[in-house]
């Protein structure tokens, strides 16, 4: 059975509701932008569901017939890179990261140079995240029992701590660190935020199922639920939307 979703009369009527009165090119935007969300919430809910088909074994060559597309096609769609984070009719991924975000990445490639690594692994995007002790990230990984000197203990055991000349070099993401990013903003949305902050970055290390950070955390007691209760707790709600602007829509409740 198909499960039920917005017609095209409860969006016209959420475009008028939010802004009856004014211009019609008003309302078009707000409508352009309404849509914009829709195609975005519509590829995360696939994208959602292609990783669990990975999950559970199978290929990308299957995965790429259901979806009527090649194998080659259903990667370079759900399979993230730093040109991806850029979609079409969409604000680009950075244009959307919170400043914490942000210099949680910064802190992160200098965890890479300092340790002399040639790339930027989820174990450096979490220590990134450790190195804000004052972000809500941070807060509540420490309520999970995984503060600042924990996460880096724990972190330096698995991959050294620093020494040597730091690298100078820039340092390219992982694929699990992308997809830890891509996880970031999937979280954003289903919290109905519209900025990725370091609090979505630190569940999806945990979604994304696979990294020295994923190992770090769950070694450390750290799941995904317990993390989630530990954000709201140091996290305020959403704001509402501004005046004129629709409200959210929400959903009705590597190679093989």
């Amino acid at each position: 059975m198909m499960p039920s979703a917005p017609t095209l009369e409860s969006l016209i009527a959420q475009v008028r509701s939010s802004l009856a009165d004014g211009p019609a090119l008003d309302r078009l935007t707000l409508a352009v932008g309404l849509a914009n969300r829709l195609g975005e919430l519509g590829e995360n809910l696939i994208g959602y569901y292609v990783d669990e088909a990975r999950r559970d074994g199978v290929s990308w060559a299957e995965i790429g017939t259901r979806l009527g597309v090649s194998r080659q096609a259903v990667q370079k769609r759900f399979i993230p890179s730093d040109a991806g984070m850029r979609k079409r009719g969409q604000d680009g991924f950075w244009d959307r990261a919170s400043d914490d975000l942000k210099k949680a990445v910064t802190l992160a490639r200098e965890a890479a140079r300092a340790r002399r690594k040639t790339y930027l692994g989820t174990e450096h995007l979490l220590l990134g995240l450790a190195g804000q002790p004052d972000q809500p990230a941070a807060q509540a990984l420490a309520r999970c029992g995984a503060d600042t000197a924990t996460i880096r203990g724990a972190v330096d055991g698995r991959v050294g701590a620093p020494h040597g000349e730091p690298l100078p070099d820039e340092t390219p993401f992982t694929r699990p660190a992308l997809r830890a990013l891509q996880h970031a903003l999937r979280e954003a949305l289903l919290m109905n935020q519209a900025t990725v902050g370091g609090e979505h970055l630190a569940l999806g290390l945990l979604t994304v199922g696979e990294g020295v950070a994923h190992d770090v955390l769950t070694n450390l007691g750290v799941d995904y639920e317990r993390l989630r209760e530990a954000m709201k707790e140091v996290t305020p709600g959403p704001a509402a939307p501004a005046q004129g602007e629709p409200a959210p829509v929400r959903p009705e409740d590597d190679q093989t």
